[in-house]
């Protein structure tokens, strides 16, 4: 979104992120999130020498805690929310936060802090008492004194309109063509920090509108008039919480979710990410995601300890391909089936292997013809 929007007003801007990292036209597909530092040195001299002036970055804790970034210079930094992951790395919360709290120290010029989430909250008062910041600034989908504030107008599944305000003065109206509040909170931190490193108003309106969509986000397939099929990477406990509690405000009939945790990872979200997927879900078929090395198994059941006490319906199917061809065959006209984990990865990690594998692919394919069999079999 920010990107979108910085070309809006300036031309050409960097990408560095999970989905890939782009420079102008040419897109690399990424190892990390945020590469490490011979790697970085390279894709911001390629920039350099294509004129690219600005880069936005997508910074992780691995990145933070392994000093990949001790090299860069940082202008401003957003904070989004702090929610359980990575705990087989960094073990606690606290120390997850603390990692993530050293990206501001590095903030030349300024921050923007959301003020709704507990561990934002908690930095902004901490990066406020320590004054180290320049430009300091929050944002808030629920407290009007924020420096920036997004007011909620409408929701659909074609995306959200709101309200955008600076410093109690309202600016007018933004759109995004991605459904879900969490994806408002995204718009109003891109859009706060275009702000803060002086970006006009009509370039944040034309930047938001340009992005059609992000890959594996909360990725639509098929229709509601048939069956809604939604590609998202959520694969933590609040990511797939955000999905599926915003989904459901939409659905007409059921809502379908195949979803599973990644092998040899943090093994406490797992039973979480079961009650949730229980809890908001009409049926559920829980299966791989990328299961390495360890026994799907073990990772499975230690979803079922969250998901059984909910009292959801649902099956455990190990091969993933089958269990999208399950949601499939169960969901009706007007259901929408949500396909959780993976996003935009057309892979899949089974032991030592990387076998190719796109859910937004198999979901398209397998609706395709359930449908083209339906009309086939009607007419």
């Amino acid at each position: 979104m920010l990107r979108e929007i910085l070309e809006a007003e300036s031309g050409a801007c960097g990408l560095i992120g999970t989905i890939w990292h782009q420079i102008g036209e040419k897109r690399y597909v990424p190892i990390n999130t945020t590469p490490g530092k011979e790697l970085l040195k390279d894709l911001f001299h390629e920039m350099k020498e294509q004129k690219i002036s600005q880069c936005v970055m997508e910074v992780s804790s691995h990145g933070i805690h392994q000093g990949r970034i001790e090299e860069i210079q940082i202008a401003y930094g957003g904070f989004t929310n702090l929610s359980q992951d990575h705990l087989d790395y960094h073990e606690t919360m606290e120390a997850y936060y603390q990692v993530k709290k050293r990206l501001f120290s590095k903030c030349q010029a300024g921050a923007a802090i959301n003020l709704d989430d507990a561990y934002g909250k908690r930095l902004y008062q901490e990066l406020d008492e320590d004054s180290r910041v320049p430009d300091l600034k929050s944002y808030s989908l629920r407290d009007p004194k924020a420096d920036f504030y997004g007011e909620v107008l409408e929701e659909t599944l074609e995306g959200s309109t709101f309200l955008f305000s600076e410093k109690g003065q309202v600016l007018g109206k933004l759109k995004t063509h991605m459904p879900g509040e969490h994806f408002v909170y995204d718009a109003v931190l891109a859009a706060a920090m275009a702000r803060q490193s002086g970006t006009g108003f009509s370039s944040i309106q034309e930047g938001l509108l340009g992005l059609k969509k992000v890959p594996g986000r909360m990725e639509l397939i098929g229709s509601m008039e048939d069956t809604l099929g939604v590609v998202d990477y959520a694969h933590t406990p609040d990511g797939l919480e955000k999905l599926l509690s915003s989904l459901v405000r939409f659905k007409r009939g059921k809502l379908l979710c195949v979803f599973g945790c990644g092998g040899f990872r943090d093994k406490g979200k797992r039973p979480l990410m079961g009650e949730i997927a229980g809890t908001y879900s009409d049926y559920c078929v829980v299966t791989n995601d990328n299961p390495r090395g360890e026994p799907p198994e073990n990772i499975c059941q230690a979803i079922e300890e969250g998901l059984y006490p909910t009292g959801c319906q649902y099956t455990v199917i190990f091969d993933r391909y089958q269990a999208i061809k399950k949601a499939v065959f169960l969901a009706d006209k007007w259901d929408i089936i949500v396909v959780a984990g993976k996003g935009h990865e057309a892979y899949q990690l089974s032991g030592d292997k990387k076998l190719p594998f796109d859910d937004r692919r198999v979901l398209r394919e397998l609706l395709e013809k359930k449908y083209e069999k339906t009309y086939n079999e009607t007419n």
